[in-house]
């Protein structure tokens, strides 16, 4: 006869010992403490906020015009993390407007954290294509950082509100060794492999000096392409662009003082603009949103309000 109460209490022992083994061991490697000294909270500058909602207002006034159509715009909404399934919407959508005569501009309202630089790449051609085309303006009201700022560059004028960030020219790249961790609590890993790099960035163990170096290549071309294209884009020196190229994002206004940007201002500033690329007085909008399964969403006509998430980075001081 088993005594089920004195297995259960061996059991619940030895779960006890395993949990305390990982604490510990979590413990042991958190000895360093860290200290940060405290961020200075600066001063409220609410005249500038009273400009910025005056300018706001002039604008929602301008923007209640009267009479017919002139012409019609795209404005194809492009968020969130881009990613290699994002490309082949996008660029359909793209391709589509710059070959429909009825479309004489196009807006791409932005709000990207970034991306792969894969997809972010062939992102970036589809748009050059599409200027070559017609007109392209970008506008973000939220983020544009890194991938985000990437694509926006090429086009042919930046729109952003001032709280937008934008910015964080820059590439990174993540290993994680574990080793370390694996056998100190016992996993014996075993790998088969037809290379002696194929497990190359496995978090089973570090990197040897080849690995390194390729990865070290890797960013620093994916880094100078990103460099060279916003140079490009913008009409600035690479030395300028990696001058501001530390990762960090920059809002709205410092963007514009830089060189990063042409117009802080809401959407209907953005309109403003690609309406005076194309010479059109009274643009009729067409609201286009690339959606994460691919689908296409379009809207006709004027759209009351938007209320898109943001997220905040670090940013330039």
């Amino acid at each position: 006869m088993v005594n089920h109460h004195g297995e259960f209490m061996k059991n619940l022992l030895v779960v006890l010992i395993l949990v305390t083994v990982v604490v510990a061991g979590c413990a042991e490697q958190l000895t360093e403490e860290l200290t940060f000294e405290e961020a200075e909270i600066p001063e409220p500058d609410y005249s500038k906020l009273r400009e910025e909602y005056n300018r706001e207002q002039q604008s929602i006034e301008q923007s209640f015009r009267e009479g017919p159509f002139d012409g019609r715009v795209a404005v194809i909404r492009i968020e969130g993390i881009l990613d290699s399934e994002d490309v082949m919407p996008i660029a359909a959508k793209l391709r589509e407007v710059g070959e429909d005569p009825l479309i004489e501009g196009v807006v791409l309202w932005i709000d990207s954290p970034g991306g792969t630089v894969v997809a972010v790449t062939q992102i970036t051609y589809e748009i050059e294509r599409l200027k070559s085309l017609k007109p392209v303006v970008a506008y973000s009201g939220g983020i544009a950082a890194s991938g985000g700022y990437y694509i926006m560059s090429v086009c042919d004028s930046i729109v952003v509100r001032p709280d937008t960030e934008l910015g964080s020219i820059g590439v990174i790249y993540v290993h994680v060794d574990a080793s370390g961790y694996y056998s100190q609590f016992g996993f014996d890993i075993t790998v088969f492999k037809t290379g002696e790099h194929k497990d190359a960035g496995a978090d089973w163990r570090g990197l040897d000096d080849k690995e390194r170096q390729f990865i070290t290549d890797s960013v620093y071309d994916a880094f100078y392409r990103f460099v060279y294209t916003v140079s490009r884009g913008r009409g600035l020196t690479t030395d300028f662009v990696e001058n501001y190229a530390d990762g960090l994002t920059w809002f709205g206004e410092e963007a514009l003082d830089w060189g990063f940007a042409d117009v802080v201002g809401n959407f209907d500033d953005a309109v403003q603009e690609i309406e005076q690329l194309t010479g059109l007085k009274h643009a009729e909008l067409v609201f286009i949103e690339v959606v994460e399964s691919g689908d296409l969403i379009e809207y006709d006509g004027e759209i009351g309000g938007y209320n898109w998430e943001t997220v905040l980075y670090l940013y330039r001081r």
